[in-house]
């Protein structure tokens, strides 16, 4: 599948501008203290992906590789994008799909200095809902670079009465997405929600053996799988364009 207009303006326009935003984004991470960002897999993908890096659906259609996928429709039409988040990972999607056991997962923590290596998105919200996609279509600019960012990151009043910490996105859905593919290198550690399982024990080892330089934390303790509060309404916080 051949990437459509709106999808290819946008990563024309984000690659445009990643050399002149370079030192804007690095400022950025740096005054909201942010140090990772957040891409979750079936952990059946991770040899693939410490091996090759983490590709797009259409650089995976087109060589054929194998790889379990949660989102196939991808309704945004982003196809030559990965998606990711900044902080904290997009749980309301790992717990809400039904297709989806986050027992068979592993979230991945990307290096954030990928932000300014390789162009990409930003959106405030979930980028495949309707109006934020009608949106994006008509301001480009909007929803990459800097300016992306920044904007993944406004409603200080909510922000403020929900008491959001400084590194993390207003609304659960908020996406970063980078064009077509990142380095294994980027990658600093991975998460699994539990204990060693049995059905992956092969996996494991060839990590351990295999990729020593990546960390490895079993039973994650930073809350990345579960949250104990509701996902209603993303909590509160699913994003409006009015926001400022």
């Amino acid at each position: 599948m051949v990437s459509n207009n709106y999808s290819a303006n946008l990563e024309k326009l984000a690659k445009q501008i990643c050399s002149d935003d370079h030192s804007k984004v690095s400022e950025f991470l740096e005054n909201r203290s942010i140090r990772n960002i957040l891409h979750f897999t079936h952990i059946s993908n991770l040899i693939s992906i410490l091996t090759n890096g983490l590709k797009s659906l259409e650089i995976i259609e087109k060589a054929r590789i194998i790889n379990k996928s949660h989102d196939i429709g991808r309704y945004d039409e982003i196809r030559q994008g990965i998606f990711c988040s900044i902080a904290y990972p997009n749980i309301w999607m790992l717990n809400g799909k039904k297709n989806i056991n986050p027992q068979e997962y592993a979230i991945l923590e990307i290096m954030e200095n990928a932000l300014f290596l390789q162009h990409f998105a930003a959106f405030p919200g979930n980028s495949a809902r309707n109006e934020l996609k009608t949106h994006a279509e008509e301001n480009l600019n909007q929803y990459v670079g800097v300016t992306g960012l920044r904007r993944m990151f406004l409603n200080k009043d909510l922000r403020s009465k929900q008491n959001v910490p400084k590194n993390e996105p207003t609304d659960l859905q908020a996406e970063i997405i980078f064009f077509n593919e990142l380095n294994p290198d980027r990658i600093r550690k991975i998460h699994f929600p539990g204990l060693r399982s049995e059905v992956f024990e092969h996996i494991y080892k060839i990590l351990e053996n295999d990729y020593p330089e990546v960390t490895i934390e079993f039973q994650c303790s930073h809350n990345f799988f579960y949250k104990k509060t509701s996902h209603k309404g993303h909590d509160g916080r699913r994003f409006s364009l009015d926001w400022k």
